[in-house]
């Protein structure tokens, strides 16, 4: 037997959303009646100039990417109104996230966020060799700030504010954020991670992007896995003081952030008229799903994501098979909760017929 850290042999594999083809396999299904509600993927491909702009760099694959992502850099910090050296790319927002905890992390430190949340925060912590400090929700889902901020010690290193909260949609107001932030100790990084910004639609939600180009202790990852349809690309970045990006870096692996996806998320910025149908699009269907969960008696989280959290019966995994059955995968947690992304409306048609369907058996009327 290898000897792997104990540490690392204590944790859980990632768990995907299950893939269409693996269902598909199982329960013999044809792929095309599948519907996947458990990865929070957009529901549309990417734009169309971002797709053309690809395959063009398809061409050129035999090189390296720019390591430097310069000129995805600079569209983004025209399109955020910031400098250039204030924007980082990675490979996805995971991996950024990963390296902040490299950076950061290490024996006798600690890392604090929220959860349930996203599993990268605890793979990435245990990783780095830190201990995770794991602060529940409050009964509404939303993020303890008080008992996080009593969570953190001389050994916290990296703290986590997921907004809006994966998996429970749930948000913190821009007033929030800041004074949980001017709370902290100014050698604490505070990691806002804004995967899901674009779907938001509250009124007292606003980007900590001010913030972490302010402080040096804040940054705010995204993601263009989400709403411009990259997430097979895996590219991500973060906002914030030069200096405070030039130091992590050190810690990121090279060339992690491959050509293709540079040229495509660089050509999705073009499309802000069609980005932000998409996530109009979203809120509606988004409304859509919480009211029918509302009528049926059913127990969900507000949700300013594309997705919405809520309680089907009392076996989580007895309710994401028979899902399945009806060819529609959700993913799920625990205590009976599950996770449904917000897909198209024939998507979330096909979701809400098997909702009936399965009505006496989760209890809804």
């Amino acid at each position: 037997m290898i000897r792997v850290r104990s540490d690392v042999r204590s944790i859980a594999p990632y768990r995907p959303g299950r893939p269409i083809a693996e269902v598909a396999r199982e329960y013999g299904f044809d792929p095309s009646d599948i519907v996947k509600l458990a990865s929070n993927e957009s529901p549309v491909p990417p734009v169309r100039q971002a797709i053309a702009a690809m395959v063009e760099e398809v061409g050129s694959i035999n090189r390296y990417p720019d390591n430097d992502c310069h000129d995805l850099r600079h569209g983004l910090a025209t399109h955020l109104q910031v400098d250039a050296d204030q924007v980082w790319i990675g490979g996805g927002s995971s991996e950024l996230l990963r390296v902040i905890s490299t950076a950061l992390g290490g024996a006798g430190t600690t890392a604090v966020y929220p959860w349930p949340s996203f599993v990268v925060y605890r793979l990435a912590t245990v990783l780095a060799g830190a201990t995770p400090r794991e602060v529940p929700l409050t009964d509404r889902h939303e993020h303890d700030l008080a008992a996080m901020r009593a969570a953190v010690d001389d050994s916290t290193t990296v703290v986590v504010l997921c907004n809006p909260n994966n998996p429970t949609g749930a948000h913190l107001s821009s007033e929030a954020v800041t004074a949980f932030v001017e709370s902290l100790p100014d050698d604490v990084l505070v990691v806002v991670d804004e995967a899901y910004y674009e779907y938001v639609t509250a009124d007292d939600y606003e980007t900590a992007v001010t913030l972490a180009l302010t402080r040096p202790n804040v940054i705010v990852t995204r993601t263009f896995s989400k709403v411009y349809g990259l997430a097979g690309l895996r590219i991500g970045y973060a906002i914030a003081r030069s200096e405070t990006i030039t130091e992590l870096r050190k810690a990121q692996a090279p060339f992690s952030v491959t050509s293709v996806g540079q040229v495509g998320a660089l050509a999705s910025l073009d499309a802000a008229d069609e980005i932000a149908r998409r996530a109009q699009d979203n809120a509606s269907e988004r409304s859509r799903l919480e009211s029918v969960f509302a009528d049926l008696g059913l127990e969900y989280a507000p949700s300013q994501a594309n997705f919405v959290y809520l309680r089907l019966g009392s076996s989580t995994e007895e309710t994401a098979e028979a899902f399945i059955r009806h060819g529609v995968i959700l993913r799920p947690f625990g205590d009976g909760w599950v996770r449904v992304s917000v897909g198209s409306v024939a998507e979330n048609d096909r979701f809400l017929a098997a909702l009936h369907l399965e009505g006496d058996r989760l209890g809804a009327s």
